[in-house]
């Protein structure tokens, strides 16, 4: 009967509503979640069958809801250098434990970016979940693979420090006074070490060793003819190398000659060349080789000693000061020491349908079939978007369409109503009938 049928069609028509408005709801409760990603809802018409021309059946409404994941939310700054934002196309690839993937982990993916480092040191979102990234080998070297999730783990920095660099080159640049009187009694190599004679010029300069602890060599000068000067390294104290009690700590020597100009025409023995550092065995540090350059900077003019600049490498060990992510997700960890150092490279994952994806907890989401499967790139590679620090992804949902659509489903709520309402008024004429 035209009559039941009416009465369907408005009740269809009040729980398509309803769900109208429980979306709306949601997106308007969301409008300042970071990475939410608004839902709408589109009304498709149910059909009955007819079985004349002169009666009509009433189909009703059936509410179709979808999702607008693929409509990206403005970027907004933010003050931590842990949040993360994707300008593009992409997900980041989280997990709601610390799991290897491909050993019992379970995959989402999320637009929300608000990371920070937890007690453990993995990096999560607001709403816990881990990130996951391509660990950086010590080489620099990055295992990647666009489907594959074995070469992924959870973004750990805990126990990261930087790790302490020997010297390995020294470079003095000095000048040697052309005008000192030359010595002219006995000497043999490393007196200016052992002290028994005193060396024209002497230069000292700090060297770090394999544990990163600061060790000084000094150098000493001695002219011994013109445009000649005998030059020594020794170490400071003497103590700190093996047998430095009884050479004066002496390392390496040789003859420093000068031309007529002023510069160096050549340099023999072990100064001119790569020496080695025999650190005593109470110092806990290793033998250490120098290579030490006395031809770029020194010079013999007339005019007093003086030393230009002193060039080592090297650095101690240091501690974390922070992490900066690079334009190619790239995440780089800064040390007090002054290096740095790429721990993970942070990638996204894209899919051929976005919208197809299922909403699952704390904002994530994960795979359907309508969705397809994920494709695993860099940032701002193989079609995936850029990935920007200290910034974060608001919510798309756009508050005065929201309120219009409140509106407009509240009179289509009110109006279905009516429907029932007449519906029930016929009925009860039609009962009267009788009477």
């Amino acid at each position: 009967m035209s009559i039941y049928t009416a009465l369907r069609a408005g009740v269809s028509g009040l729980t398509a509503n309803s769900s109208a408005l429980a979306v709306i709801s949601d997106n308007i409760a969301n409008v300042n979640t970071v990475g939410y990603k608004r839902s709408g809802v589109d009304f498709s018409a149910l059909v009955n069958a007819q079985n004349s021309n002169t009666t009509y059946n009433a189909g009703g409404v059936l509410p179709l809801t979808r999702q607008q994941i693929s409509l990206q939310g403005s970027l907004e700054q933010s003050r931590s250098t842990t949040d993360l934002a994707i300008s593009g196309d992409g997900f980041f690839i989280v997990s709601p434990n610390n799991q290897q993937l491909s050993n019992g982990g379970s995959v989402l993916f999320t637009r929300a970016g608000s990371f920070t480092i937890d007690a453990d040191g993995y990096m999560v979102n607001a709403q816990g979940l881990f990130l996951q990234g391509w660990p950086v080998a010590s080489d620099g070297s990055v295992t990647t693979s666009p489907t594959s999730l074995s070469a992924i783990e959870a973004v750990n920095i805990s126990g990261v420090g930087g790790l302490a660099e020997p010297t390995e080159n020294v470079g003095i640049n000095a000048n040697l006074n052309s005008d000192q009187a030359s010595h002219t009694a006995a000497y043999a190599a490393g007196n200016m070490a052992t002290g028994a004679v005193s060396p024209h010029f002497e230069s000292s300069l700090e060297v770090f060793d394999s544990l990163g602890a600061p060790r000084t060599i000094a150098f000493g000068f001695l002219k011994t003819g013109p445009n000649t000067w005998q030059v020594e390294s020794y170490a400071r104290p003497n103590t700190n190398i093996t047998g430095g009690a009884l050479n004066g700590g002496l390392l390496a020597s040789g003859t420093l000659t000068f031309n007529t100009d002023g510069t160096v025409a050549s340099s023999t023995g072990t100064i001119g060349a790569q020496f080695n550092i025999p650190w005593a065995a109470s110092t806990g540090a290793g033998t250490q080789a120098i290579e030490l350059d006395l031809s770029t900077g020194m010079t013999q003019f007339a005019k007093s000693f003086g030393v230009t600049s002193v060039t080592a490498d090297g650095v101690p060990p240091g501690d974390l000061v922070g992490l900066v992510l690079e334009g190619d997700g790239m995440l780089t960890a800064q040390f007090s020491n002054g290096r740095a150092r790429a721990l993970y490279q942070i990638p996204l994952a894209t899919f051929l349908n976005p919208n197809g994806l299922a909403a699952d907890q704390g904002g994530a989401f994960r795979t359907t079939l309508e969705s397809g499967l994920y494709n695993i790139n860099s940032s701002n590679a193989g079609g995936a978007g850029r990935i920007v620090s200290g910034a974060l992804e608001a919510s798309n949902v756009d508050l005065a369409a929201e309120f219009t659509n409140l509106i407009t489903t509240q009179r289509a709520y009110s109006a279905a109503s009516r429907i029932i309402t007449t519906a029930d008024e016929m009925l009860e004429e039609l009962l009267m009938i009788k009477r």
